[in-house]
């Protein structure tokens, strides 16, 4: 079994867990359910009062100097204090011709780390100074934790979602494997997506490589449950069967090794990519090394999320202010030959 056995079994566990995890002694668990509640009005009404009550306390300790965390978190929430805590509104999509915005005003707020980096490789050694998902403050954030396939996983939300039930799958934790794909992750992803649409439709894994907006060097994948399709999948595009050229470069593999095959040549290429696994099938995306100065401002922190059409955005005003020929712009900056 993968986190449940069912959807509505997936939902109660997610949101109970949210819920168990705030304390007085976690700031960082705090910005989690916050982030996490806003993905819908239901999510953010059920969770409201508990938050609000936890922001006062959280609040008075940081006024009287005893409130401890990272500086990470630190930062997060005088940032959460600064725009008002009452003022986070649940997530709203814009649609933009064959693009969707998505307004999610905590997203805005999250570290950088390594995926402002300007890097020259996709290969790089596990560092366990910096952050990883070990770290024993994490563990409050972890969903579920077990084998799948005979291979250890451990699951945690993600602490700025930017998708529906969206979760980090750490293979193999205890190894501390640098973000560096090997065919036999691969292959447990790719089984992984086909083998859950039953129980979960609509679930899909993204990856960003080293060089293409991985936050985090620690190897990881993205999980999210969305059963309408991303801009990417939708039929229009040459990619799969339709007419029109999508703006960046992709390649969309309908066999496993197949698909090995391709991210194997990228890797002995030094050729930054990013992925998204769906059911039978995986959309490989090379793209421009991250820092790289021919791309376009709004998509220089672009990860696999925004490769895929959609976009994060800071206010709805702005998002509407964004032409669909512009987006189509800004990601074609990102592309290169495959």
């Amino acid at each position: 079994m993968f986190v449940a056995s069912n959807l509505t079994e997936f939902k109660t566990l997610f949101a109970e867990k949210l819920r168990a995890m705030l304390s007085p002694d976690e700031l960082g668990a705090f910005i989690l359910v916050l982030a996490n509640s806003l993905q819908d009005k239901q999510s953010q009404a059920s969770l409201k009062n508990d938050l609000m009550s936890m922001f006062v306390t959280l609040n008075n300790k940081h006024k009287a100097g005893t409130l401890k965390a990272t500086d990470d978190d630190l930062g997060v929430f005088e940032k959460i204090r600064s725009k008002g805590v009452g003022s986070l509104s649940a997530w709203q999509n814009i649609e933009q011709g064959e693009w969707k915005l998505l307004y999610n005003p905590m997203r805005s707020l999250r570290p950088e780390r390594a995926s402002a980096e300007k890097v020259e490789s996709i290969v790089g050694e596990f560092d366990a100074a910096k952050f990883h998902f070990n770290k024993p403050f994490l563990r409050p954030e972890v969903l579920w934790e077990g084998a799948w396939r005979n291979t250890p996983l451990r699951v945690l939300y993600n602490k700025f979602p930017f998708a529906p039930y969206h979760l980090i799958i750490v293979p193999e934790p205890e190894r501390e494997l640098p973000q560096v794909l090997i065919k036999e992750h691969h292959e447990l992803v790719w089984k992984l997506v086909a083998e859950q649409q039953d129980i979960f439709p609509g679930f899909g894994v993204g990856y960003n490589s080293l060089g293409a907006c991985a936050s985090v060097n620690q190897l990881h994948f993205q999980s999210f449950i969305q059963q309408e399709d991303l801009p990417i999948e939708k039929s229009l595009w040459q990619h799969n069967g339709g007419r029109h050229d999508y703006p960046m470069h992709c390649i969309k593999t309908t066999s496993m090794d197949g698909c090995w095959a391709v991210i194997e040549k990228f890797h002995m290429d030094n050729q930054p990519y990013n992925l998204l696994y769906r059911k039978n099938c995986c959309y490989v995306l090379p793209r421009q090394m991250q820092g790289s100065e021919v791309v376009a401002e709004r998509v220089q922190g672009a990860g696999w999320i925004e490769e895929c059409g959609v976009f994060n955005v800071a206010s709805v005003k702005y998002g509407k202010s964004l032409t669909a020929e512009f987006l189509y712009s800004d990601l074609g900056s990102l592309s290169v030959d495959g």
